[in-house]
Parts: C-alpha cells; sequence; structure tokens
C-alpha cells in the first residue's frame, strides 16, 4: 500500500516571522490538493514515540482485579486511585532529560515553520490531517516534558479557563500566533468524520491513546478507527451501570459539535466502535450521562519520582564510571506488575470483532 511519494523533511527549519496576529480555526488553511504526491517525513516523531511509549495493550472493560498497596502499612496509597488507573499506554516522560526536551521543541518548531517551505494547501486533505495531529501531539509531548513531574493536567487542558495551556496563542505559524485549542477548532470544523476526536493527545489517562508512531496520511483512517475501538471499549470511555445506564467520558462532551442530540448521537458512535460482546449489551441502555473523567497523566510513574519515606531511585555506577539508576518506587513496581498480570490473562482471549468497513475520506 505505500507509493513512492516525494517527501518534505521537517530538517532543522528556522524562518522568523516579523508580525504575529492571533488566530481563529477561519485563520486556519483550508485549500488542499486533492492527489498531491506531497508528505511530510515523520520518521523523527517516530523515533521518540516507538523508544518512549509503554503499550498497555486493550482494556479488560472491567475495573482492576487488585487495589494499590498501601504505603508503608499506613493508610496513605500513592498513584491514580481510579478503576481506570491501568488503561491507556504510557509515555516515560520521567526518563526525558534536557536533550530529549530540546530535541522535542526543536521537532515542534520545525513543524510550525514548514509552510515557510511549503503552503500547506500544496498537501492533501488527508496528509493536513496528519500534519495538525502530529503536530498537536509534538506540542503536547514538549510541554510535559518541561513541565514534568507534574500529576493531573486538568488545568492545562480545561476548555474553559483562558489562562488554561490549551487556550494560549503560544505557536507561531506563519504570521500567526496559535493555540492547541485552535488546533483542535480547526480539524472539528473542516473534517466531518467524528473518528478525528481520537486523534487529540492531551497526556491524561482519560483522553485517547497516544499511538507508538506517528499519524501517516495513506493509514490515518485506520490508525483513528484503532484509537477509537481503544477508547470505546475502555472503562475511561464507556461504563455499563444496572444495565440500562451507560456513562461516558465527559470527553465526549468536549466534542459535542459531532453529536448533536447527545444520548441517541453517543449511542449510534459507541455501538459502531463497541466489540461484539460490549455490543450486545448495549441493548438494554436507557439512559446514558457523561461522568467518567480521569486527568492523571498517563505516564510510568503517575508524576510521583519517589514514595513517601524518600524511597527515590538509587543513583549508583558501573565498572565504567557510567551513572545510572536503580530501584523502582512501590508504586510503579506495583503498576508494572499489574500490567503484567492483565497481558498474561489477555493471552489466549479471543474476540471476533464485526466492525463497520472504514470508507476511504479525503
Amino acid at each position: 500500500m505505500t507509493k513512492d511519494w516525494p517527501t518534505l523533511n521537517m530538517g532543522l527549519l528556522s524562518v522568523i516571522f516579523l508580525i504575529a496576529f492571533g488566530a481563529d480555526a477561519r485563520d486556519l488553511p483550508t485549500e488542499h490538493t486533492p492527489g498531491s504526491e506531497y508528505s511530510i517525513d515523520y520518521s523523527d516523531l517516530d523515533l521518540i514515540l516507538k523508544g518512549s511509549v509503554l503499550d498497555m495493550g486493550p482494556s479488560t472493560h472491567k475495573p482492576p482485579n487488585s487495589k494499590l498497596v498501601k504505603i508503608n502499612g499506613s493508610r496513605l496509597q500513592i498513584g491514580n486511585t481510579r478503576i481506570t488507573h491501568q488503561e491507556g499506554n504510557r509515555v516515560m516522560i520521567h526518563a526525558f532529560e534536557e536533550p530529549e526536551l530540546i530535541y522535542l521543541q526543536k521537532m515542534r518548531n520545525d513543524l510550525l515553520s514548514i509552510q515557510a517551505d511549503l503552503p500547506l494547501a500544496a498537501l492533501s486533505k488527508r496528509e493536513q490531517l496528519a500534519y495538525w495531529l502530529n503536530l498537536y501531539t509534538v506540542i503536547v509531548l514538549a510541554e510535559l516534558a518541561d513541565q514534568y513531574p507534574i500529576t493531573r493536567l486538568k488545568p492545562l487542558f480545561d476548555i474553559d479557563r483562558p489562562d488554561a495551556f490549551v487556550n494560549q496563542q503560544l505557536f507561531r505559524f506563519g504570521e500567526r500566533m496559535i493555540s492547541l485549542a485552535d488546533i483542535e477548532h480547526h480539524i472539528l470544523t473542516n473534517w466531518t468524520d467524528p473518528v478525528v476526536i481520537y486523534g487529540f493527545y492531551m497526556g491524561a489517562v482519560g483522553t485517547p491513546n497516544i499511538r507508538t508512531s506517528a499519524y501517516n496520511s495513506a493509514i490515518i483512517y485506520d490508525q483513528l478507527r484503532e484509537n477509537a475501538v481503544d477508547f470505546v471499549n475502555s472503562m475511561r470511555g464507556t461504563q455499563m451501570w444496572n444495565r440500562s445506564e451507560l456513562r461516558v467520558s465527559k470527553y465526549y462532551r468536549r466534542m459535542a459539535q459531532f453529536f448533536p442530540n447527545f444520548d441517541d448521537s453517543i449511542l449510534a458512535h459507541v455501538q459502531k466502535y463497541a466489540k461484539p460482546s460490549f455490543r450486545r449489551r448495549l441493548i438494554t441502555v436507557r439512559n446514558i450521562s457523561a461522568e467518567i473523567e480521569d486527568w492523571h497523566i498517563a505516564d510510568l510513574y503517575n508524576g510521583n519520582l519517589s514514595q513517601p519515606g524518600g524511597n527515590y531511585p538509587r543513583i549508583t555506577k558501573n565498572a565504567e564510571g557510567v551513572s545510572y539508576k536503580i530501584g523502582l518506587p512501590l508504586h510503579v513496581v506495583q503498576f508494572l506488575r499489574e500490567r503484567e498480570r492483565k497481558i498474561s490473562r489477555q493471552r489466549g482471549i479471543v474476540d471476533i470483532e464485526e466492525l463497520p468497513q472504514m470508507k476511504k475520506p479525503d
């Protein structure tokens, strides 16, 4: 399915624009070139994602069997105590140091300045979608790496707070300053398939998954569909209560423009991506409520680099004098053990999916 298209490498673009204006979705490029042979090379983003994202595997769509271990026999627990705490891929942000942060910032700036070499209007609509989603991901990764350690991300992504990071127009795109909210609104306005909502990586457990590779225009709708199936069939996306109530993520309220008659639209959307065993349970649904959220950071440590009592990973040196860390906080050890148990239980379990065939949008 591959095609030898010319690629535009992000390289080390460094165009400085002298005039900056605020932007809204209408200011961002909407024209595109059907059948364009231009594509953008995201091999550097692939490298970052493959080296730093821990694949957690599909959700069991059930509450976890074990509870967090209490610290030193006390009542104190550390880590994410929600029933969604084992879900969603994790980024090893704790391992990012200054070189990785600089690399992410450079990648972000290269993407923002790419229009200096090639106007986005010269790209196909699919290639533009891949561009915006990959740019969104890189901006978020760079910000989280810069702020780490951080545990709860809602203050950064609260769309109703003007001072939230998501609303701040900090990024120069051409002659404009844009925000994550501008990119969000641009995509939601110009792409009509609701599956695009699963492409916004916000760094939190209760938001769509980060992938282990960049978005690729040739397969982007398949990638988004995988994210949709993952989210819909997870505790962070949907939960059944008393057979008749379907609780869904508050994230769907954020994307409500795709769900005008919310209850009916959401139920139909969930049915579209539900696995067969879950889809059968949806027949009895009578009420829908948007109540689920988990804004804990989706990293390995939950933003806690130590546990009470000062159990930090110890620094030691090998025979060559190279420093490295040994030992993990208890909450990290437990998290990894739970992941292994979950993956072990899933081996040999087969759930045949009968999902709709994807049409090929532009």
